[in-house]
Parts: C-alpha cells; sequence; structure tokens
C-alpha cells in the first residue's frame, strides 16, 4: 500500500486506501493480520462514493472478494491479483481460482505476472507468447478490457500488454533492473492515469514508464532494492533544473561580446547532465550550436535531452568520475587561455588524441578519463590540439552549465 499512495501522491491524483491487511515482511511474509470485518465495511461505505478508479491488491479472505465485488459496482478496477510476496510467503488464503470466480466479473484490468496469470490458466507461463496466448483464454471467459502481465518472471524479460481488442504490446526490461514493490507501481499508476482520463492504451505505456523509473531510482534498504515512485518527481525536478541551467548559460553567452572569441568554427554548446543512468537521453544539451553570426553570438535549437553528443559525453563521463561535476562547455581552443587558466589556479589537463587505441568507441569518453587520470584530481579545464579533421578544443566543466560558462567568461579576461 505505501508503494500505492506514492505513486498516487507523485502522479497529483486525490486518492483514498482502504487496508486489507498488516503485515511484517523482511526476509518474506512473517505474519498476516486481516482487518476487522466491520472496519474494511466501513471503510468501503464511506470511501468508495467519492471515487471513479479503484485499485485492488492484496486480499486475504473470501469474504473481502466478496464485498469487494459488490461495493465496487460502477467504478472502472484494476486487480493486481497479489496472492504471495516475491520474497515467499502467503498474503491470501484464498485460492487464486477462487478469487477469479468471486471477483473476476468485477474487474475490467488485470495485472498479474507470470506466475499469478500461470495460476490461473493451470500452467507455466514463461515467456512473451505464452504470456499472449494465457491471456487470451481468460479474456475469453471474462469481459476484461484487457490484460498487462509484468514480466520479471518471463525467460524474455518483457511486461506483455494484451487487450480484448487488437494486437499485444511488450516492452523489453531493463537488464538487471527489479525491485520489490514494482508491480504495484505499475498498476496503480494504470489506475491513476485512467482517472486522469487517459485513454487506455496510452495509460498502459505511461504506466509501465512510470514503473520503470521508480525501479531504477530504488533505494537500497536492509531487506533489498524498494521501489521508489518518488524518482519520478526526483527526475522531473532535475530535468528541470537542468533545462533553466542551460538556458541561463545560453542568455549569458548571447548577452556578452566577449564570448564571440571562444566560438569554434564547428560551433559551441553547453550540456548539464540530470540523471546520469540514462546515458546521453539523461544530459539536456543545446539541439543545435551556438554560432557566431558576424561579430555576435548567436543561439540555434533549445535545450533537449540527448542534444549534444561531444559536448554531453564529455558532461556525462565526468560526472560519472566526479559526480559534483554535471556541466560542460566547449570552446576555441587558444594557448593563451590555457595559461590563463593554469594563471587563475584552475585545475588543467588534457589529452593527445594520436594516442587514441583503435577499440576506442567514444573520442570524449576516452578523452576525459585520460585528462581525469593525467591530473590526478577533477580538472576544470581539458583541452586538446586536435587531429586530422578534428579542430583543437577546450572543454570547460563546472558544477552546472552556468558555472562552467561563468569559468570561461573568466578565461576571456
Amino acid at each position: 500500500m505505501r508503494a500505492d499512495v506514492a505513486t498516487a501522491e507523485a502522479l497529483g491524483v486525490p486518492h483514498v486506501s482502504v487496508v486489507t491487511l498488516l503485515s511484517v515482511q523482511v526476509g518474506g511474509v512473517e505474519e498476516v493480520r486481516p482487518v476487522d470485518r466491520d472496519l474494511f465495511r466501513r471503510c468501503l461505505e464511506e470511501y468508495v462514493e467519492w471515487c471513479e478508479v479503484a485499485k485492488v491488491g492484496a486480499v486475504p479472505r473470501e469474504w473481502m472478494f466478496g464485498e469487494l465485488a459488490e461495493r465496487l459496482e460502477g467504478l472502472r478496477v484494476v486487480w493486481d491479483p497479489v496472492f504471495e510476496a516475491e520474497k515467499g510467503g502467503a498474503l491470501s488464503e484464498v485460492d487464486p481460482g477462487r478469487a477469479l470466480e468471486v471477483f473476476g466479473e468485477a474487474v475490467d484490468v488485470v495485472t498479474p505476472n507470470a506466475r499469478e496469470l500461470g495460476e490461473w490458466v493451470g500452467r507455466r507461463v514463461r515467456s512473451v507468447s505464452e504470456a499472449e496466448v494465457a491471456a487470451r483464454e481468460l479474456l475469453e471467459s471474462f469481459d476484461w478490457e484487457g490484460v498487462l502481465v509484468t514480466g520479471g518472471h518471463l525467460v524474455d524479460r518483457c511486461d506483455v500488454w494484451v487487450p480484448a481488442e487488437g494486437e499485444a504490446v511488450a516492452w523489453e526490461l531493463p537488464e538487471g533492473e527489479g525491485a520489490h514493490g514494482s508491480g504495484c507501481v505499475v498498476s496503480a499508476a494504470l489506475a491513476c492515469y485512467l482517472c486522469r482520463g487517459v485513454g487506455l492504451e496510452e495509460a498502459v505505456e505511461r504506466a509501465v514508464r512510470f514503473a520503470r523509473r521508480a525501479v531504477r531510482g530504488a533505494f537500497e534498504l536492509p531487506v533489498g532494492r524498494v521501489v521508489s515512485p518518488g524518482a519520478w518527481v526526483r527526475e522531473r525536478a532535475a530535468f528541470g533544473r537542468a533545462v533553466r541551467n542551460v538556458l541561463r548559460a545560453l542568455r549569458m553567452l548571447e548577452s556578452d561580446p566577449v564570448f564571440a572569441r571562444a566560438v569554434p568554427q564547428v560551433g559551441m554548446n553547453v550540456a548539464e547532465v540530470f540523471d546520469p543512468e540514462r546515458g546521453l537521453e539523461g544530459v539536456v544539451g543545446l539541439s543545435g550550436r551556438v554560432i557566431l553570426e558576424g561579430d555576435r553570438v548567436r543561439v540555434v535549437g533549445r535545450p533537449v535531452p540527448g542534444g549534444s553528443k561531444h559536448v554531453g559525453t564529455v558532461a556525462l563521463t565526468a560526472h560519472r568520475l566526479d559526480p559534483s561535476v554535471r556541466a560542460a562547455v566547449n570552446a576555441r581552443f587558444e594557448e593563451e587561455l590555457v595559461e590563463r587558466a593554469r594563471e587563475l589556479g584552475l585545475v588543467v589537463a588534457s589529452f593527445d588524441r594520436s594516442e587514441e587505441p583503435e577499440e576506442v568507441e567514444s573520442t570524449m569518453e576516452w578523452g576525459t578519463r585520460v585528462a581525469f587520470e593525467r591530473a590526478g584530481e577533477t580538472p576544470d579545464v581539458i583541452w586538446d590540439e586536435g587531429d586530422v579533421g578534428k579542430e583543437p578544443m577546450i572543454r570547460v566543466l563546472g558544477g552546472s552549465a552556468v558555472e562552467a560558462v561563468s569559468k570561461l567568461r573568466m578565461l576571456l579576461g
């Protein structure tokens, strides 16, 4: 339920929770205590009339399924059929088949994992194709809008959406990704998007993406990795900060004529990291270039994720080597600027493109790492003299795009 509430909070959807059980879970389920029947009924009587969509998770008693089937009539219902905890131990005394008989007709969308789906159809479900076949069997028996099979137990490692009408869709799970509570989050997010009026197909896709973010931002706790629905909020906030910083840095470049001297022939870019786990897509950079128009600096494009491969790779690599570094800006190479950096007490390092090994896939990643190694500490300025067809260049690092551009301004005097 913690994951459900956190998901609704993150998505800004008003919500109310009806507790079905209290449990102690560490290495697995150690104790389960269902709530009192009268309290459960009273909560449904008081709260359901306010709601448009309901998400149902672990239900420990059969009579609760009966109450839910009756009380949730008229609502759109998403059912995450949780009967056991991921780490082992029963959360419900109800046989999955019996639960389906009692509650199945009251449901609109179900979100079982492969193991739960297999219990309903009476056989193991191990692949995307088997998940689709099993889901279709259930869709023939129940008037559901679709089945979203969460794929952590599939050998294909995919989440599979099987609609009542239309083609199935599968989304591959990132390698090694998983966290306790991910199934709760995807079903709760789906219910929230449906409540906001999002169409079913889009709601499913958004819910899957939301759950991926929550898993990627999971907390490491003594009980293992625990999903964090708030990761979506933190990521959006970090993205917003990066965009604002890059925009401020670009305004600085355009408003000060001194920067015209620093624009290289290939143009200039500014980049700031907001989510290193996403690679270059987690770096905000200019979609175009900062160029010279006569003797004035002009910005072409706008800040977007993945907007700069060259400067974005420098910023990303530097951030991975020193998390306090989040941004970079490139500038035309001048020995005077390098000397000025040293005079100011900045850390200066370089790399030689001619020394680059043949197997290197990214010159900027390799060069940035070499510069860090040679400096023995985090450099403020990384330069190289170029090579055949490659312009000599300076890159200035900073904790933000604004800081990187401010350092460049210091070099220009």
